[in-house]
């Protein structure tokens, strides 16, 4: 028995009514479906864990729009759709190899009668085989998603008996046959020059409330980022939940507009700009102390770790205005050579 009465009849209710009973129903809906989520968040984020990572690709088609989709479709437990759509996308994949090097006779060739036909996926690989387009071991791994795709495009009766477990098993393996394949053909070095670095950043940002849920989730792969990138430990330990910073900074911009300033630590981490928000109360005292850029602070910061283990905003505890850092910074380098 298919069930669908997901909407109640409002034919029985009066017109000048409707509006306000279809909203009411979907205040509902909404609760169910945030209870849903929050009784299968463990099982969702475990599956997320599950998906092979790749890191980047510069050279993308449409293919990549049904991965990500599949992604999506196996992080919520919808498993004969991830094997369905992870089937197309591989599918889509091996044409675009094909036509990218002219083989245009592994998508549609031309029988002895002179009729056209469209080459199926069982036969284009054997051709990418073949040629050498393909690696044995590529060409198993995409033969392996094109069998299972075609056990549940067909819905014989061998893919109708298996349980959710066993279906979850072959999605799983489809998804990361492909993206292991991908990475295999047209993955990209883990150090990219500073344009490549920018686009991958832009791109992250662009995709805020598509393929990426929100700015927390934009921040993580941000930090993701840089962490495979530059092989480089952004995050503080998992028990630390704030962090102070106390040194000689350089004002490099003052924005009482947006209520922050831009610092550049002297003698700890140099290099690495600061930015820490203004309250009124700060703004009146660099006001006071008459700060302009490029003048010289000695300041005491606080931030909090977030649940990503990375600072969040910067706020100052104390500053006061060092108008001799010269002599200071010379007596420090002294001490430190006479250590």
């Amino acid at each position: 028995m298919y069930i669908d009465y997901h909407k109640y009849n409002y034919d029985l209710v009066d017109n000048a009514e409707l509006e306000k009973y279809i909203q009411r129903d979907k205040v509902a809906y909404k609760k169910v479906l945030r209870q849903w989520i929050e009784e299968n968040i463990d099982s969702i984020t475990e599956r997320k864990w599950e998906i092979e990572e790749i890191g980047h690709l510069n050279e993308v088609s449409d293919f990549i729009k049904l991965i990500k989709e599949g992604e999506t479709l196996f992080e919520l437990g919808f498993y004969t759709s991830c094997i369905a759509l992870i089937g197309v996308s591989s599918e889509d994949f091996s044409k675009y190899l094909s036509l990218k090097i002219g083989r245009n006779n592994h998508i549609q060739n031309v029988d002895r009668q002179g009729r056209s036909f469209d080459l199926s996926q069982f036969d284009r690989l054997k051709l990418q085989l073949n040629e050498s387009i393909l690696t044995q071991d590529q060409y198993d791994l995409l033969d392996e998603i094109r069998k299972k795709r075609n056990d549940c495009l067909h819905y014989n009766q061998n893919f109708k008996i298996k349980d959710k477990n066993e279906l979850k098993q072959d999605a799983i393996i489809c998804l990361n046959n492909l993206k292991i394949i991908l990475k295999d053909i047209l993955g990209t070095s883990n150090q990219p020059n500073e344009k490549e670095l920018l686009n991958i950043l832009e791109e992250i940002a662009k995709g805020v409330g598509s393929d990426i849920k929100n700015k927390d989730e934009m921040r993580s792969k941000v930090r993701n980022v840089i962490s495979h990138l530059f092989n480089f430990d952004v995050t503080f330990e998992t028990n630390k939940k704030y962090e102070i910073k106390d040194d000689y900074f350089l004002i490099k911009e003052i924005d009482f507009k947006n209520n922050e300033t831009t610092l550049a630590p002297v003698l700890k981490n140099p290099g690495l700009f600061v930015i820490v928000e203004l309250n009124d109360k700060e703004k009146e005292r660099f006001t006071k102390l008459n700060l302009k850029e490029n003048d010289t602070i000695w300041a005491t910061l606080y931030s909090k770790i977030s649940d990503i283990g990375m600072t969040e905003e910067w706020y100052f505890v104390d500053l006061h205005r060092e108008d001799n850092f010269s002599e200071v910074f010379h007596e420090i380098i002294e001490n430190i050579i006479n250590e």
